[in-house]
């Protein structure tokens, strides 16, 4: 069911999210990174949702069940833009002592 604002000027013509050559470069960069996908519901008056791939089927999946005509989504690659380095904090889950391990994983 499409829900066509026509004053959007809905046309043939606009970025399809589900063109070849985007699907192309979206299955290239799950080779390297997993990707953050960031969609925005069309006329739905709600906050974007934020989700993260690192499978090409499963964001696949993702499209068939919760995509609607209209909807936009941006995506990233992981490896690209979150790196050690630009982390805004980080740290442990402390137990019921509020202790964390010095050592262990990252």
């Amino acid at each position: 069911m499409s829900m066509r604002a026509e004053e959007d000027r809905w046309s043939v013509h606009g970025r399809s999210h589900l063109s070849p050559s985007r699907m192309e470069a979206i299955g290239e960069c799950l080779e390297r990174s997993p990707i953050i996908v960031e969609h925005w519901f069309y006329r739905m008056g709600r906050a974007p949702e934020r989700r993260i791939f690192d499978d090409f089927e499963e964001f696949q999946e993702y499209l068939k069940e919760r995509a609607r005509p209209g909807d936009a989504f941006h995506v990233w690659e992981f490896a690209a833009h979150c790196r050690d380095g630009d982390t805004l904090t980080n740290g442990k889950f402390p137990d019921v002592d509020g202790c964390v391990p010095e050592e262990g994983a990252n």
